[in-house]
């Protein structure tokens, strides 16, 4: 295992973030830790405000 896999197994998830990405007429969106990178949750859905 390298120092990121171990990272990841030993941290404790207690400080995490979320951001968007937005295609066409969906959007992803990612909660991350914000120690470690892991994705913790992740989300799609479809945006109505974009059709305009």
């Amino acid at each position: 295992m390298n120092v990121e896999m171990l990272r990841r197994f030993f941290c404790k998830h207690t400080d995490s973030f979320s951001f968007r990405t937005y295609n066409d007429f969906d959007f992803s969106e990612y909660c991350k830790c914000s120690y470690c990178g892991k994705v913790l949750r992740f989300l799609t859905g479809f945006e109505e405000d974009i059709r305009g």
